[in-house]
């Protein structure tokens, strides 16, 4: 009975180790929304195969773009808001044209790396167009 416990506390102890965070940042990249990982995150993603912009507290997307598995790590950061990712669409996540940013709202963004890599972070344009990150 120890012995399972002790393999049991150790699978579940690996397994939640398989995955990983990182911090995401908007900002201006020639006039343009983009996003980059947060320079003080402590993790570094060298691609990504999802990304997702939701309002904050909202349930539509204004921009949604994923590509299968076998993408060859080719879509990295920084990412230009509403760009295509290369490679094959996912089918399980069908594409959502980027729509305009409002000012004044705030919205997440949200990417998949690999199988288990996550990142995140929230940001609003003010009326004069500045983005701010929370």
């Amino acid at each position: 009975m120890q012995t399972r416990t002790v393999a049991l506390i150790l699978l579940t102890m690996s397994l939640g180790g398989c995955s990983y965070g990182y911090e995401l940042e908007a900002v201006l990249l020639n006039g343009q929304v983009a996003f980059i990982v947060d320079p003080n995150s402590r993790s570094i993603p060298s691609c990504f195969r999802h990304i997702e912009v939701p309002v904050v507290g909202g349930r539509n997307s204004q921009w949604r773009d994923s590509v299968d598995y076998e993408d060859a790590c080719a879509n990295k950061f920084p990412i230009t808001y509403g760009a295509r990712l290369k490679g094959r669409p996912q089918t399980d996540w069908p594409t959502i044209y980027a729509k305009p940013l409002q000012r004044g709202v705030f919205y997440e963004v949200i990417t998949t790396t690999g199988a288990t890599g996550y990142g995140g972070g929230r940001f609003s344009l003010d009326e004069s167009g500045r983005i701010t990150n929370e």
